[in-house]
């Protein structure tokens, strides 16, 4: 049974590609709206409640349509993150920090540790990563409400004042900045202060991280890939990076 005043509120959508802050967003989702929210897990296939929050939901544009038509009210969103820093991101999770309970991520890791850091990087992109950017893709070029991670990390309180003015959330603002504040990614990893831990799976999630990463090789191969989406997604103008 939906709860009194949800079906007043319009259904929120959180969609978007994997290692872009997706359980952070979620947590922050939770935190202004907690009976409304809902987790719809990658084989979600409806039916949609009134009211809800649905985040994170992993799919294509073409996949969420299936799933979700337009004439639905809704207020949809897909955050993206860069894809270097995702494939950096995907790279050091399913090497040290996934768990081990899903046989393709023990799989995985088997391969990764008999690899050196730039072959396993070279694997990821080539292979993990097609999927995020197939997603990242499908909503830039649907002309969807496009939410960057950097700008949700790097100026928090402007881009979620933003996103909930978007999702209609009536939150009060006092209470929206000490909600952000208290989910910021420093009071998430205080037991680490600043340091890089490569085991935790809130390793460093500085966007940016991939220039400490990527050799010459490794950015000619992300530029054969997908250099396009880069320009697409307005992380680079050109490929000259």
């Amino acid at each position: 049974m939906i709860a009194g005043g949800m079906q007043s509120k319009p259904v929120v959508f959180h969609v978007t590609h994997w290692k872009a802050g997706s359980q952070w967003i979620r947590a922050v989702l939770g935190a202004a709206a907690p009976r409304r929210v809902e987790v719809p897990g990658h084989d979600f296939a409806g039916p949609v409640e009134p009211g809800r929050i649905y985040t994170p939901f992993y799919a294509s544009f073409e996949r969420f349509r299936a799933v979700v038509p337009e004439q639905l009210s809704q207020r949809t969103f897909a955050v993206i993150r860069d894809p270097r820093d995702t494939a950096v991101s995907w790279y050091f999770s399913l090497r040290y920090s996934h768990r081990l309970d899903d046989p393709s991520v023990k799989e995985s890791r088997a391969i990764l540790s008999r690899l050196s850091k730039v072959d396993g990087l070279a694997l990821v992109i080539c292979n993990h990563l097609r999927d995020a950017v197939s997603i990242q893709q499908s909503w830039l070029n649907a002309g969807a409400k496009i939410f960057r991670y950097e700008d949700l990390r790097l100026r928090a309180q402007e881009s979620f004042a933003e996103l909930f003015d978007y999702c209609e959330l009536d939150v009060p603002e006092r209470l929206r900045r000490k909600i952000v504040d208290r989910h910021r990614f420093e009071r998430r990893t205080w037991w680490r202060f600043g340091c890089q831990s490569i085991r935790s799976h809130l390793r460093k999630a500085a966007p940016g991280d991939w220039k400490n990463h990527f050799c010459e090789r490794l950015k000619r191969l992300f530029k054969i890939h997908y250099g396009q989406i880069l320009i697409t997604a307005g992380y680079e103008r050109d490929e000259c990076w």
